[in-house]
């Protein structure tokens, strides 16, 4: 049985402690809080700092609960130490700590899975599939919109949280990071974007474009709202020049249609978060190691370049070189 540390804020880490409770191939060994925010309700020893949990344990691997960017100093204890890590992305958020991170993990024995959990949610596998098998034809432009970056109530609660650690920047690009992601699983290299972002009292806002190497466009606007907490909605639209791909909130939060027939809404441990768990407990699992110490690396590098362009307010071209 591997036996997992987790990092991260209170209300993913009890998220994900939920979900590895119901794994019979994984149990969680302890759990990191680094701002000292009570954990009490979790029924595992905490820890105040990832080595010192690595020093009580025998630890198989690290489950970082949120963007590896904003747990910089756990990503280098589990690498230094050799142990596998998964995080959402983006890993990092400049250039000096990918190459650093890049750089270190090919050195080391550990590795990083760094994907979003909407490639393991059934709507995206079923637009990517879909996108393959040309049910869109040349994509024209794909849309992603989004009101609540995470469902359920009270997640705008876990953003006072948020940015009480960073500024609200870092947090629109960490969310838009998991858009990135789907994107360039589905639609292969983005090679320039240019993004806006602004703060207001009510809410905070972004806008990207993105050009996409062998053709083709995305827009993707995420808004979080400081005022309330509105419904989670989502809008995503794939179109090109044979057809067009979508899906909403109500797909999203309540039930699939296939073959007329509706399916129930996934269970906690089989949901898309579910899934990307349990593909981290297999790698772990697996005699042998991933074929790259991180992946997926393109889209934490998308994500730097869209925090430089909102830094600069020009477009940023991504160098071929490094795609």
């Amino acid at each position: 049985m591997s036996r997992i540390v987790m990092v991260g804020e209170r209300a993913a880490v009890q998220a994900h402690a939920e979900r590895y409770k119901r794994f019979d191939e994984a149990t969680v060994c302890g759990a990191v809080e680094p701002t000292d925010k009570s954990l009490d309700e979790l029924d595992t020893p905490v820890y105040d700092s990832l080595a010192h949990a690595l020093r009580d344990n025998n630890v198989d691997g690290v489950d970082i609960c949120g963007p590896g960017a904003a747990y910089d100093d756990s990503l280098n204890a589990a690498l230094d130490a050799g142990i596998p890590i998964r995080c959402d992305p983006p890993f990092a958020l400049n250039e000096a700590q990918f190459d650093r991170l890049v750089s270190g993990a090919s050195n080391e024995k550990g590795w990083l899975m760094a994907d979003s959990p909407h490639r393991f949610s059934r709507l995206y596998s079923r637009l990517r599939s879909d996108v393959e098998t040309g049910a869109i034809g040349t994509i024209g432009v794909a849309r992603i919109k989004r009101t609540a970056p995470f469902g359920g109530p009270g997640w705008n609660t876990s953003y006072d949280g948020v940015m009480a650690d960073t500024d609200y920047v870092e947090v629109l690009c960490s969310v838009l990071a998991h858009d990135i992601d789907v994107l360039d699983w589905t639609f292969g290299a983005v090679r320039r974007v240019f993004v806006r972002a602004r703060s207001s009292e009510r809410y905070d806002h972004a806008h990207a474009v993105l050009t996409f190497q062998d053709g083709g466009r995305a827009t993707i606007e995420t808004t979080w709202s400081k005022e309330c907490t509105p419904s989670p909605r989502v809008n995503v639209e794939y179109s090109g020049n044979h057809g067009r791909l979508d899906f909403n909130e109500r797909d999203a939060t309540s039930a699939l249609q296939e073959n007329s027939k509706s399916l129930n809404v996934d269970r906690p441990e089989d949901d898309c978060r579910g899934r990307v768990l349990r593909e981290f407990v297999t790698q772990i699992q697996d005699s042998e190691k991933p074929p790259s110490n991180i992946t997926p690396i393109n889209p934490s590098r998308v994500t730097i370049a869209v925090r430089q362009s909102i830094d600069e307010e020009l477009p940023i071209t991504i160098s071929e070189d490094s795609l």
